[in-house]
């Protein structure tokens, strides 16, 4: 009898802060070679006092209605960086890169953990190596 795998779908709570963390890790370090933020799009009404931000390309994709639009050095499409990417981009990890993941969840992730991250935001899948 072998090994079977069987695919759970699940919800699981993810704290913003440790979320954060990830992009910090791309934004500071593991992304460094390809992304250029292109804007920061706030919320109608709202700026970065109003939402009380210190630090836009990590804390504004997670605040409603407000994103940061990241290219790349390779001028390809613009990409928008928001909640739904995040939490897209948290399932594409998952999936594609357990690994990593792992990493994260065990609270040992570094910049290439982040890269991957943000990677799987924004393409769904590491386009950069």
């Amino acid at each position: 009898m072998g090994n079977k795998i069987i695919e759970v779908p699940m919800r699981v709570p993810m704290e913003e802060e440790r979320l954060q963390d990830l992009l910090c890790c791309a934004f500071e370090g593991g992304s460094n070679s390809w992304y250029i933020i292109n804007s920061f799009n706030y919320a109608e009404g709202h700026n970065k006092d109003s939402l009380g931000i210190e630090f836009e390309h990590i804390e504004l994709p997670f605040h409603e209605g407000c994103s940061v639009t990241v290219g790349n050095s390779e001028n390809t499409e613009a990409k928008v960086l928001d909640l739904e990417a995040i939490k897209s981009g948290v399932q594409a990890m998952a999936e594609h890169y357990p690994n990593h993941f792992a990493d994260w969840a065990g609270e040992n992730e570094d910049s290439v953990t982040g890269d991957v991250f943000l990677q799987c935001c924004l393409y769904g899948e590491l386009v950069f190596a």
